[in-house]
């Protein structure tokens, strides 16, 4: 057995109306996490769990420039909306076809998107936060410790 790590983004407006759930982990499948259906759409996250930006307030999204992806990232960008990124680490089986139940989740992130590239055949997607930094009382980053002392594996 190893150990995997999942990604759940989730995009909504001010009011919580959801517009989009994507995981990248389960491929070509919807799978149930959470009393929700998430569709499968790759993307990768960077600056989410190294703490790498500045202001530590930053995370970048990486997807393929697919019609979906365009349009959601499009409206998102209008319309001011809401990205919810979670990480989750679990026991990974060869029959894993939906998300196990003892999924750990070791870090989230919440912002807004702050701006957007794109070539042909990619998207980059530049998240911040949504709280304001002379107000804010917490960072938008939660990291658990259920992990200390375990790193990753391949």
């Amino acid at each position: 057995m190893t150990l995997a790590r999942s990604q759940f983004l989730r995009v909504f407006d001010a009011a919580g109306v959801t517009y989009a759930r994507w995981q990248s982990y389960h491929a070509w499948t919807a799978v149930t996490w959470d009393s929700a259906t998430w569709q499968y759409q790759p993307f990768e996250s960077s600056g989410f769990t190294a703490g790498l930006t500045g202001d530590e307030a930053n995370v970048t999204i990486n997807m393929p420039a697919t019609p979906v992806a365009v349009a959601m990232v499009e409206r998102a960008l209008a319309q001011r909306h809401r990205f919810e990124l979670r990480l989750y680490q679990f026991t990974a089986t060869t029959s894993d076809s939906s998300p196990p139940g003892g999924q750990t989740l070791i870090a989230s992130f919440l912002g807004e998107p702050v701006s957007c590239s794109a070539t042909l055949t990619e998207l980059r997607l530049q998240l911040g936060s949504i709280l304001v930094p002379v107000a804010a009382a917490i960072p938008p980053r939660t990291f658990t410790t259920r992990l200390i002392g375990v790193g990753a594996r391949l």
